[in-house]
């Protein structure tokens, strides 16, 4: 299952759709996954990203979730949308819960790329201007 968002800007008439996730859609989708979940818990492991979660990761190996489906970016330097693979972990106790986001790069100018949610500002890729409006969310298979 995966879900669609479609934008469009009202000032150019800029109009695309992204389409993300699917785990379970295919077998394809399956295996980059978990290819890229394997390699998200080995870079952490050798130290990639700071020895906090160098140690998190070895003492917790069990109890951590890592994400790695497909989800919708925008760059806030140059607005280029693009579709990447989320590289998440989370970690749920009784006494706290913990989450993790890793910085992804925007594949055109190497800026720092922004998750897209419901409601967040959408700046237009091809004007620049904030009226790129999510004018459909939906589901495929």
């Amino acid at each position: 299952m995966g879900t669609s968002y479609k934008y469009k800007c009202d000032n150019c008439g800029y109009e695309e759709e992204f389409f993300t996730g699917g785990r379970i859609m295919t077998k394809d989708y399956h295996k980059r996954t978990e290819e890229a979940e394997e390699e998200l818990r080995s870079a952490a492991l050798y130290g990639k990203y700071g020895e906090s979660i160098r140690q998190l990761v070895r003492n917790e190996r069990d109890n951590i979730v890592i994400n790695c489906d497909t989800d919708l970016y925008q760059c806030m330097e140059c607005r280029q949308f693009s579709v990447q693979i989320a590289k998440e972990m989370y970690m749920h106790r009784n006494e706290f819960n913990m989450s993790v986001e890793f910085r992804h790069e925007c594949p055109a100018c190497h800026s720092s790329l922004l998750r897209k949610t419901r409601g967040s500002v959408t700046f237009c890729p091809k004007c620049q201007n904030f009226t790129a409006q999510l004018v459909s969310i939906g589901r495929f298979e």
